[in-house]
């Protein structure tokens, strides 16, 4: 191809407006005398048209001409020219492109393994210039080179480096499953599932893999190990898998070095990994504190620091301040909807006062412990008991009992819930409370006895304990008792040691250790607990009242923590040990430095490492991993875990590392496994309907190895006792059938049950394994009972928590009850720990719900789900909304408990039947402390309760219309009928009254007519 020269002279109008003349040269477009070089290739030449004129594009440069003049030669001729000027660099960009094609097939069939992102990254980094060329390929064409070798692999690549790897990487591993079905076939006792294979020969820089309860994690992770060295990825030292307890880490260790070839790859716990770094990089033997391997040795050491707090004189202030008034969070009281359940969170954290007593409010804690500190006994709640000894019952209520009664100062003390204006919290009803004050008052007034009053706004402006003091100061005026009689404040050695006494000492101690743990495994100074905002973790309305308490708190308690974690950081450094966090801080510190590998001579250098329950990671133990990977060019990350099952949050775990692992450590390649080997289909139905309620957990569907043509949840609403014995009944009786049948496996819980059948054997009686689990041990103290009574059975009892990583063919999950110690456990967790730990995400029992889902996906056949009648939490309550797939089996006393009736007088609690000494009666089920409610069943129909209005108590029961007139005396009794034993005549009495008790009720009336 040769340059062509033109030339043109146009006409007076294109003159006149554009130009007079142009040609081509050697050197390129003249217009006007003006030249105007080739473009290069990369820059364009054409022709736009328009309406009246055409564009000649020149590079950078623009020419318009009018559509009639004799332009279409100049068009052509100057492409062709600047083709041909350019033909030489074409050429050269040709010649490179075919030695970069050539290069890049030699550089791929060199590679024959997975391509990674990394791969990918440096490939195309390596070989972007000529995605330039290929974008000529049309000139090459022109230009007559040969462009059939443009069809190849790097243009593949290159053009769509993403399609050609996905592309590519299926290929692989069609490969590499074809080439080692025989190992993946004989590992295990199945045949890996096509997912685990999948995992296996998929080497991502980092993979994670997300196994569902019995899906086969540790099978795949010794899989995978097997499959790396066998391909020759890697030899077996260079191969790292980290566990996080030791019991998981001797299994992990078993089933690895089983299979042959691979006794050389290194497991390891996360705290081995660091002791094991540290000792090879200082070149030193390294020694664990005892504190840190024996828990109540370093609970006994906390222990310690806090007596040696309260021994110290200068340290007498902040500890009378902590323990006198900071032992419990505040919560805002707006954030509970009813009285109840204000009450009922009193209930389930034991809000108690120094004097013992279980309180009903926080504002009623201040003035109990004022008073207990300040030396004034005091009872609280007595009954009220004025000179002439009559007992008093207040209005539609039972017994009137003050808040306080102050013996020293014949004083009753009532706390008011009100503000200035007398109005009420929004929950309470502002009328009938105000009613029962002023009927408070005026009884004081007739029966002549002391009352003294404190009111919740004087608590809103901080000032109840100065107004409380006021008054004190006033009452022993009046009586001419000496303050210094009255007020006698005791020491900070005698509030600790009453502390003591009650055992919330313990809950102090388990606090300050939990927060010393989490400080220690953070990567927090002291300065920065300093700049912490603490706010109670209900706190959603921003009371400010409950959040500067809260902070105050906190300040109170860093105080005498900075003490603790002084003493407990020497104790470590006088004996040369170190703790868990400091063999992972320091080791992580150790992989930070340049010399690192050259100090422990390439010990650490490794291919690959593989992380065990990944969901239970914390952000300083991936920081180590990180670190480690990145310090090792070329080395991938292996994780597998199931955030279904995070449970360990309180130990500083974090799931948004599982959650959010792409963001945290760069381009990841999931595999999901999707068949269990553990529980049958019904069960998996139940259980992950139930913990992918949360649309915060990452969705999966398993697949079961087994099935069962019935239920195998059952709901087990009675009793403890009654709920285990029904359930080993049911056990006994369905390993007892015919073992080559289909198992029984809800049988025996009523006559009318029917028979479960199932797909496979039955099991002999003594193989037959069954876990009882329950929220906290403290329920599992009748384990020794069952065993002994079930001896054909292997029966196991561990927590919720415990129970991680175990199975057993039968499971008892207990007290899954609406109670502190129940499931959800209703125990909230302190702002104080809050402050160090992960973030939750919203969804309500967000971790109890993942802790029960672990519980319910122990059992192989059928689990068991025991919780008492009218106290089922909310966990059981969305269990009976799986219907057809859950067995649900009642109490005798079911029938009798109406689901929809609430306490009248709390409006939290529900309203339990009780077959009592005397006959039938109901009570609230938040106990007698929170809520005393007791009501009897109705005579006539025998089977609900009997609620009270203004004028009648009337039967709760829709089918029945019996009602009894209140008695206007005591207003809290019943008019019944009853027969003068004398005359034989019928008259109406108080139910309250009692023979020979002139304390008692004594209305009577003549029946009408």
């Amino acid at each position: 191809m040769e340059l062509r020269r033109h030339e043109v002279t146009f006409g007076f109008l294109q003159g006149l407006f554009f130009g007079k003349t142009a040609s081509l040269c050697e050197l390129g477009l003249t217009i006007d005398g003006k030249l105007f070089t080739y473009p290069s290739i990369e820059q364009p030449v054409e022709v736009r048209a328009g309406w009246f004129t055409q564009t000649l594009v020149w590079g950078s440069n623009k020419f318009t001409f009018f559509r009639l003049i004799p332009s279409k030669p100049l068009f052509k001729f100057a492409k062709h020219n600047r083709l041909a000027f350019c033909k030489p660099s074409l050429l050269a960009a040709y010649d490179d492109l075919l030695v970069d094609i050539a290069k890049f097939d030699k550089e791929f069939r060199l590679h024959q393994r997975y391509l990674r992102h990394s791969d990918r990254a440096r490939l195309h980094q390596g070989y972007s210039g000529s995605l330039a060329s290929f974008k000529q390929t049309t000139h090459f064409k022109t230009l007559g080179f040969d462009v059939t070798k443009l069809n190849c692999r790097l243009a593949k690549f290159i053009k769509q480096p993403q399609q050609f790897t996905a592309k590519y990487n299926q290929w692989w591993q069609g490969q590499q499953l074809e080439s080692y079905q025989t190992l993946f076939d004989s590992l295990e006792n199945h045949p890996l599932t096509p997912l685990q294979r999948q995992a296996c020969v998929i080497d991502e820089n980092n993979t994670l893999v997300i196994a569902g309860a019995g899906t086969g994690k540790t099978s795949t992770m010794a899989a995978k190990a097997a499959y790396l060295v066998k391909q020759g990825l890697a030899k077996p030292n260079e191969i790292l898998m980290l566990a996080y307890g030791k019991d998981a880490m001797v299994e992990l260790k078993e089933r690895v070095y089983a299979i042959p070839g691979l006794n050389s790859v290194k497991v390891s716990t996360f705290h081995g990994l660091g002791k094991e770094i540290i000792q090879s990089y200082l070149d030193e033997s390294t020694q664990v504190s005892v504190l840190a391997s024996d828990t109540k040795k370093f609970t006994q050491f906390v222990d310690q620091q806090i007596d040696a707090i309260v021994a110290d004189s200068k340290m007498a202030d902040p500890v009378a301040d902590y323990f006198g008034r900071y032992l419990y969070p505040q919560v805002n009281e707006l954030d509970f909807q009813t009285q109840g359940q204000y009450r009922s969170y009193l209930k389930n954290n034991e809000i108690r006062a120094l004097s013992g007593d279980l309180v009903k409010s926080f504002q009623e804690l201040t003035i109990c412990n004022y008073l207990f500190t300040h030396g004034i006994q005091f009872q609280y709640e007595p009954k009220y008991q004025p000179v002439n000894g009559v007992s008093v019952s207040e209005p539609g209520k039972s017994v009137y009992q003050p808040d306080f009664y102050i013996p020293a100062l014949d004083a009753y003390l009532e706390h008011f819930g009100i503000d200035k204006q007398d109005n009420t919290r929004p929950d309470i009803d502002k009328l009938a409370y105000n009613l029962s004050r002023e009927w408070k008052i005026d009884t004081h007034k007739r029966h002549n006895t002391c009352l003294l009053q404190t009111f919740s706004w004087q608590a809103d402006l901080g000032e109840l304990e100065q107004r409380l003091e006021a008054l004190l100061c006033e009452r022993c005026e009046q009586i001419g008792l000496a303050q210094n009689q009255l007020f006698k404040p005791i020491s900070p050695e005698e509030v600790f040691a009453q502390v003591k006494a009650l055992g919330v000492y313990r809950n102090v101690s388990r606090l300050m250790s939990s927060f010393l743990s989490l400080f220690k495994a953070s990567s927090l100074s002291l300065a920065d607990l300093e700049l912490i905002k603490v706010t109670p973790a209900s706190d959603d309305k921003g009371d400010k009242k409950s959040t500067l308490y809260n902070q105050v708190r906190w300040k109170a308690f860093l105080h005498l923590f900075r003490w603790v974690i002084t003493q407990y950081e020497a104790h470590l450094s006088s004996l040369k040990t170190l703790d868990f966090s400091d063999m992972i801080s320091q080791g992580i510190k150790m992989t930070q430095a340049s010399d690192f590998h050259q100090q422990t001579q390439g010990r650490f250098r490794f291919k690959y490492i593989m992380v065990d329950e990944f969901q239970d990671i914390s952000a300083e133990r991936a920081k180590l991993v990180t670190q480690l990977r990145d310090s090792s060019p070329g080395c991938a990350l292996f994780c597998v875990g199931d955030d279904w099952q995070a449970i360990y949050r309180f130990t500083g775990s974090d799931l948004r590392l599982t959650t959010e692992f792409k963001r945290v450590f760069g381009e990841t390649r999931v595999v999901t496994l999707d068949k269990t080997f553990r529980f049958n289909d019904r069960i998996e139905k139940v259980a992950s309907g139930f913990i992918q309620a949360n649309p915060a957990q990452l969705k999966k569907t398993l697949t079961t190895h087994t099935v069962s043509d019935n239920p195998e949840v059952c709901l087990l609403i009675n009793s403890k006792e009654t709920g285990v014995e029904q359930a080993f009944n049911s056990i006994v009786e369905a390993i007892s059938s015919n073992s080559d049948a289909s198992s029984k496996s809800t049988a025996g819980l009523d006559s009318d049950s029917d028979s479960s059948s199932r797909k496979g054997k039955g099991k002999a009686a003594g193989s037959t394994s069954v876990m009882i689990i329950s929220r906290f041990k403290s329920s599992l103290k009748d384990l020794s009972v069952w065993q002994k009574r079930y001896p054909q059975l292997q029966i196991s009892g561990f927590s919720a928590h415990g129970s991680k990583g175990k199975q057993a063919d039968f499971v008892i999950v207990l007290d899954v009850n609406d109670d502190k110690y129940g499931f959800p456990s209703k125990i909230a967790s302190d702002p104080i720990l809050e402050a160090l730990l992960p973030k939750l995400d919203d969804y309500a029992y967000t971790e109890e719900r993942r802790l029960f889902y672990v519980a319910l996906s122990r059992a192989k056949q059928t689990v068991f789900v025991q919780a008492e009648l009218g106290k089922e939490s909310v966990f059981v309550k969305e269990l009976l909304k799986f219907e057809a797939d859950v067995r649900c089996y009642l109490s005798d006393l079911a029938p009798l408990y109406i689901e929809s009736l609430s306490c009248p007088e709390c409006k939290e609690g529900k309203l339990i039947p009780i077959e009592g000494r005397y006959g039938l009666y109901y009570t609230c089920s938040l106990g007698k402390h929170y809520c005393d409610t007791k009501l009897d069943a109705c005579t006539s129909c025998k089977s609900a309760p009997m609620l009270r209005n203004d004028t009648h108590h009337i039967c709760a029961s829709e089918k029945c219309d019996h009602q009894l007139p209140v008695c206007p005396e005591c207003i809290s009794g019943k008019l019944i009928k009853r027969t003068n034993s004398k005359s034989g005549k019928e008259f109406l009495a108080c139910s309250l009254h009692r023979m020979k008790d002139a304390n008692s009720c004594q209305y009577t009336s003549r029946l009408a007519g």
